[in-house]
């Protein structure tokens, strides 16, 4: 085909000119005039150039070999949602290109870190287009539905014309769909001729250990369910997704504790807990119900396998014998509120707006300044001129109005609200309070099913591994991005609170943001974690196809009613394999799940030990005891070890001369500091856009501060920086300062190799953050502090270090660092070498020139 700048088109066989490519590919599809064979028109469409970009809706399970809480040495199978992407597209490419797994050619299975991270593919759980590992995909965990999207051959073209528009439609769109269905079924056949391929190098394995196949053993499973094609090429289904939902799967054991057995120290008065005596008849009152929106969908028929409207009074009891009733009684009922109630009390909250909060009003505006963005772009320009004159118009008349209002002595205005936002810094490893993506909306969790598993094996006889009384609870979260480990985290947290082990006003702890100290949340396991599905409303408009497996009067998308149904059936057998794997670690002489008691002792209850003391801590704060309680100055030592001596010296001189440096916003965002006047405090969020300004007016003068928690606060770095154009102004200001630093550094560590850089600070107290910006990628830092004070210790990954004239080395760009609350004169070093100074000393600075031009 020879294609023009113009939509005009020649057919390179007949050398026939068409209109547009459309008229073309009819052209070459239907083989008028003989131009191209059926095996000629085939090798046309798999040529790259005519590639088109399609969503494809497929789901995954990962191997056995990673569901257990000790994955193998020689683990093999599905890992997790990068490597079921990278087998999905391989899948694809071979059926593009017409190979066959059994007869052609030879596929390499092997999986590792470097092909990993070589692979780009977007898909709704991927992190390719943000570029950050925030919100990285938990390891080891499935997905009921995901989609990705590739360019592939295209399996037949649109060739509707206006003149035409109306005719054949139903059979067009007929022929689509069994094009499609006849394609999505030889990928799932491909998939499960590469997925045996795990299953050989399995056995080749045990062969070579001489052990035996471990029973139920699976290479995981990859299910496609659909296939679209995307017309418009900026369809990002990773940064596109309105809200995504995430399930976790757990046994009901961890939502029940017994005074007497259970390992827990201590039980809060905030637990919710049911009124029974035993497990099992906690077990007994949990009713079974499968996913969906409505609980009462639960019961299949026979004859069609679809779901009925049963409710729970026309449900025949007889199919659970462990269900003592349909309806949960009272009791039940009433645990199911409270533990309601508390999942509650995770998510983001409408709130009514106050203009004098600054956090509310950069809310607000954010949220429409979005509105409008998206309202713009689907506005035709007329319609968008005749809004704006609209909206000049309501603008007078309101401003006259207001007027009117004041002059008459009223001051009330219309009530506002907005929904305010979370920051989830304690929930993933992976961001800190300061952090953009910290900064997320929770929209819900709830109770999304119910389910047991059928002990009768294949058999018929009873398993002696597997209960059927067990039920297993699913929990599901919706929100716009879910951060590594913030939903495990918040099913962890969940946990504890429900079981008593930490008062509910942990909540509190967790979120404020002022309190500036990690109190990270208990892990639960990845065994039960799955990615559930990604909307994509403002996409699904722009498009005109429902991305999304739901049933909805639409004539194009995932609204199909045979792939809802399999997507619902899939589901179902998920949560079913999700379930067996906990099993997998085996059970104690009373029945109960290893994977669960393991969790609970070696997780849960260290944790909540440790986390009671952090509540303790934030409850004094909150009360503004915890200052108070910090020792007096005149308890310390104030005496000074000589080798520390000079540098204190020039340090208090150059603070006393008033000539500290200002402190960059972008710095100044991981400091504590309190302004003279308090009503200039500036919250995160206003903090974080005067760092994102960067420029001269966003610095602050380190004598803006009061003394309180961290005292006034000053920041500055000296010697050597990666961009040699522009070198630190402290080099100028404190010569001898810097010399006398650099000179600290080689006394206390002659064996370390010389910095380049050092980070000089005054009564500053950091946030918990890691060290970026021209210090990313630095080498092992050195710190030490300075000063008569008391409190200030440096916290490195929650370890209490005093850093007081006892010099430190630590990993300040992975590791997670800040300082506790001090009293008194603070001055700390910090030694490094950035990315781009490597080789380069800061004590090989000519120090005398400095001088001169000082």
């Amino acid at each position: 085909m020879t294609a023009s700048t113009s939509k005009a088109a020649s057919c390179d066989g007949c050398l026939k000119k068409f209109l547009s490519k459309n008229k073309l590919f009819q052209h070459l599809a239907l083989n008028s005039d003989g131009c191209l064979s059926p095996d000629e028109y085939a090798e046309y469409l798999r040529n790259p150039r005519h590639f088109e970009k399609v969503s494809v809706l497929y789901g995954y399970i990962p191997g056995t070999d990673y569901q257990r809480s000790r994955i193998p040495d020689e683990a093999c199978g599905i890992e997790g949602g990068q490597h079921a992407a990278w087998l999905l597209t391989q899948a694809i490419d071979r059926v593009c290109r017409g190979i066959n797994s059994k007869v052609d050619e030879i596929f390499d299975i092997s999986w590792s870190s470097e092909k990993a991270a070589a692979f780009k593919i977007n898909r709704s759980y991927g992190t390719l287009s943000r570029n950050s590992n925030a919100a990285h995909q938990d390891e080891y965990t499935g997905a009921i539905t995901e989609m990705l999207c590739t360019k592939t051959s295209p399996l037949f073209f649109d060739f509707t014309d206006d003149d035409d528009k109306k005719d054949n439609d139903d059979s067009k769109n007929e022929h689509h769909k069994e094009k499609v269905t006849v394609w999505v079924q030889t990928v799932n056949q491909e998939l499960d001729q590469l997925l045996s391929n795990f299953e050989k190098q399995a056995k080749k394995q045990t062969q070579r250990n001489r052990l035996a196949m471990p029973n139920g053993w699976s290479p995981g499973q990859i299910r496609v369910f659909g296939r679209l094609s995307i017309p418009q090429n900026k369809f990002n289904p990773e940064t596109d997704a309105t809200h995504r939902r995430v399930d976790y799967c757990m046994p009901a054991d961890l939502l029940y504790v017994s005074a007497e057995k259970d390992g827990n120290i201590t039980t809060s008065e905030t637990a919710v807990q049911m009124k029974v005596k035993t497990m099992q008849e906690f077990f007994d009152k949990m009713i079974n119900f499968p996913p969906g929106n409505k609980p009462a969908r639960a019961y299949l028929n026979a004859g069609t396998g679809r779901r009925q409207e049963d409710d729970y009074q026309e449900a025949p009891a007889a199919r659970d014998k462990y269900r003592p009733s349909i309806r949960p009684d009272d009791d039940t009922l009433t645990y199911l509120y409270n533990m309601k109630k508390v999942m509650q009390s995770f998510t983001t909250q409408v709130e009514e707006f106050d203009q004098h909060d600054l956090g509310a009003v950069l809310e607000k505006r954010f949220s429409e300044t979005k509105r409008n963005k998206q309202t713009e772009k689907k506005e035709p320009k007329n319609k968008k001129s005749r809004r704006q004159k609209q909206d000049s118009t309501t603008q007078t008349k309101k401003s006259k109005d207001e007027g009117t209002e004041e002059a008459s002595g009223s001051t009330t205005l219309p009530a506002k609200k907005f929904l305010r936002r979370k920051r989830f810094h304690n929930f993933s490893p992976n961001v800190l309070a300061h952090d953009y993506l910290a900064y997320r909306r929770l929209d819900r969790i709830y109770h999304r099913a119910t389910l047991r598993l059928d002990s009768t094996t294949e058999d018929g006889s009873t398993s002696d591994t597997q209960s059927s009384s067990r039920p297993f609870v699913v929990f599901s979260l919706t929100g716009d991005i879910f951060l590594y480990q913030q939903a495990r985290r918040v099913i962890g947290l969940l946990i504890a609170i429900l079981r008593g082990c930490i008062d509910i006003d942990i909540l509190d702890c967790v979120f404020d943001e002022k309190y500036a100290h990690l109190v990270s949340s208990p892990l639960a396991p990845s065994l039960g974690l799955m990615q559930g599905e990604s909307t994509y409303t403002t996409w699904e408009g722009r498009l005109g196809m429902i991305l999304t497996a739901r049933r909805t009067p639409f004539s194009k998308g995932f609204n199909d009613d045979d792939i809802v149904t399999s997507v619902e059936k899939w589901e179902e057998s998920v949560l079913k394999k999700v379930a067996e794997g906990w099993y997998l670690d085996g059970t104690t002489a009373n029945g109960q799940l290893n994977a669960e008691t393991n969790w609970l002792e070696y997780v849960l209850h260290p944790w909540a030990q440790k986390a009671r003391v952090e509540l303790d801590n934030y409850r004094r704060w909150k009360a503004g005891e915890l200052q108070s309680s910090l020792p007096p100055l005149d308890s310390i030592d104030t005496s000074v070890p000589e080798i520390y001596t000079k540098c204190l010296y020039l340090l208090r001189e150059a603070d006393a001369q008033g000539a500290w440096p200002d402190t960059t916003a972008q710095r100044q965002l991981v400091m504590l500091s309190t302004p003279k006047d308090e009503s200039q405090t500036k919250n995160l969020t206003a903090a974080r856009m005067a760092a994102k300004t960067n420029n001269s007016e966003s610095r602050s003068c380190a004598y803006s501060f009061k003394e309180g928690e961290g005292g006034a606060s000053g920041s500055f770095s000296v010697g050597i920086m990666p961009d040699r154009s522009s070198q630190p102004k402290g080099n100028l200001l404190f010569p001898q300062l810097v010399k006398a630093a650099f000179e600290l550094e080689i006394a206390l560590f002659p064996d370390r190799e010389p910095s380049s850089t050092i980070a000089i600070n005054r009564n500053a107290q950091f946030r918990p953050h890691k060290d970026k910006g021209a210090g990313a990628g630095q080498s092992t830092s050195l710190i030490v502090a300075m000063g008569n004070y008391v409190g200030g210790e440096l916290m490195v990954e929650g370890e209490r270090k005093d850093i007081r004239y006892n010099a430190l080395e630590f990993n300040g760009w992975k590791q997670r660092h800040w300082v506790l609350p001090f009293k008194g004169e603070r001055y700390s070093l910090v030694w490094f070498t950035p990315k781009g100074c490597e080789g380069m000393r800061g004590i090989d600075i000519d120090f005398d020139s400095l001088s001169k031009e000082e």
